[in-house]
């Protein structure tokens, strides 16, 4: 069954590129499998852009993303030297080596790698992460207005930004931003999960169960409800 998925997904996205073979189109076919959660068959059609063109860069750089999906990190750090060696870009080698510091719980050596691509608005976003992680919330949020106000359908920064407020209590923010991230067509029931939590922990529990019916039902939503009141108990 597994194998019949597969193949029926590669010619779904090979018919996305129509009669083109040229590697920008392998390498197109791969971020799209990628994007489905498909890393095989992502590796697979970045492994064909390398068989067309030997050492293409966006290829490497594809590969270490996807390792670095799958948490093997030393392959992904292969990738990307081999992308280095044929002159990928600062921006994106810093970045995905942010990301594996990051992974490796390295807060300290990921931030270094952000700032040399600050330019980027995923560095921007990761930074605010970090520093929301040590506790600075003012310069996290900077950061994350920062992304929002170059890329306004950037979901992560909104998420982030709510999440941020919710840290220090102030729901009314934490909800408009979160209310913002699940407007957005990338939103899925993470997103609206923290949104829920939002409302619940403001004391609107039948707006935070309202929300999580979206996504649950039966035991699971019981579940999430339970876990929502032991939070608030907690806090209280």
């Amino acid at each position: 069954m597994k194998k019949v998925f597969y193949i029926a997904l590669l010619a779904a996205l090979s018919g996305c590129a129509g009669n083109d073979t040229s590697v920008d189109s392998m390498i197109r076919i791969a971020q799209k499998a990628r994007s489905s959660g498909n890393t095989e068959a992502a590796v697979n059609f970045y492994n064909k852009a390398l068989s067309m063109e030997e050492n293409n860069t966006y290829a490497y750089l594809g590969l270490a993303e996807v390792y670095i999906d799958m948490n093997l990190l030393d392959a992904a750090e292969g990738y990307i030297k081999k992308a280095e060696t044929n002159g990928a870009p600062i921006e994106k080698t810093a970045y995905l080596k942010g990301k594996i510091f990051l992974l490796r719980g390295n807060d300290t050596a990921a931030e270094k790698e952000f700032l040399k691509c600050a330019s980027s608005v995923d560095a921007l976003n990761a930074l605010g992460a970090i520093y929301d992680g040590r506790g600075e919330h003012a310069k996290a949020r900077d950061l994350y207005k920062q992304v929002i106000s170059r890329s306004p359908n950037y979901i992560d920064a909104y998420n982030n930004m709510g999440l941020s407020f919710m840290i220090e209590e102030d729901y009314k923010n934490a909800i408009f931003y979160l209310e913002n991230a699940c407007a957005l067509p990338d939103a899925n029931a993470a997103y609206r999960s923290n949104l829920a939590l939002a409302y619940g922990l403001s004391g609107q529990m039948n707006k935070a169960k309202t929300i999580y019916q979206q996504d649950y039902d039966g035991k699971n939503l019981e579940d999430k409800i339970a876990y929502l009141q032991e939070l608030i108990a907690a806090r209280d």
